[in-house]
């Protein structure tokens, strides 16, 4: 038996076999079904699923074998972006700039999607961030989940994936999670829900304009605190 017949050929055909196994949705055929119709070792399998496993395309689970999933962006951006961000602070401000072209620009559209449960589901968070804000806690995870709602009704799997990879990366610098006016940022979002409910599209895009240059001046003050941390290092 030849392990790698043709490595390229042996890769296509196993994107194929994935495709096919997205459109059906079913697992991907066991090891011994793949070595028999690809011709090769179990070790060569193995060898040529190594790229799909770390792209999490395929994952394995013990007693189940080997499924597979769509390509989330997330994940790899997230993993990727840790270490730069951690080498290059400033790439944070770039980062927030192309979250908030992506909202700003899919803002109408989103509005427009949006259910009655939706708007309901986004009333109970901003009286949660309210009352947060009151008692001096911070709401990230209702925000989070506010601004999740808002561009959930779009269908856009990849707005999805870069809008959770940006939230996770940003969520991770704890410095931003406080605003110095805490409710005052609660507000903000009970502005922008009020502009969304009635369909006010240009007020909600000034609410939401005003949320990022929020979150934008904090972030320069780390980013800023950052490279005077690294230059007392480096001296």
């Amino acid at each position: 038996m030849t392990e790698f017949p043709d490595k390229r050929d042996l890769k296509n055909q196993i994107i194929e076999i994935v495709v096919d196994c997205l459109s059906i949705g079913r697992k991907l055929p066991s090891e011994k079904e793949l070595v028999e119709r690809l011709g090769v070792s179990r070790s060569g399998l193995r060898e040529l699923l190594v790229g799909f496993e770390e792209s999490g395309i395929i994952v394995a689970t013990k007693g189940k074998g080997r499924e597979v999933k769509l390509p989330d962006i997330s994940n790899s951006i997230s993993g990727g972006w840790n270490i730069l961000l951690r080498a290059r602070p400033e790439s944070l401000l770039e980062l927030l700039n192309v979250r908030y072209v992506l909202e700003r620009g899919f803002l109408p559209v989103a509005i427009e999607s949006l259910t009655l449960e939706d708007l309901e589901i986004m009333r109970d968070l901003v009286s949660r961030m309210i009352a947060k804000a009151k008692r001096n806690d911070v709401f990230t995870e209702e925000d989070h989940k506010f601004h999740r709602i808002l561009y959930s009704r779009i269908d856009n799997l990849i707005l999805d994936q870069l809008l959770s990879a940006f939230w996770n990366l940003l969520e991770e610098t704890s410095e931003l999670q406080r605003s110095d006016d805490l409710i005052q940022g609660a507000e903000l979002h009970q502005d922008l829900f009020q502009a969304i409910l009635i369909q006010d599209y240009e007020e909600a895009e000034r609410m939401l304009e005003m949320q990022f240059t929020d979150v934008r001046s904090r972030l320069k003050v780390y980013v800023e605190n950052q490279l005077r941390a690294s230059l007392r290092e480096e001296t």
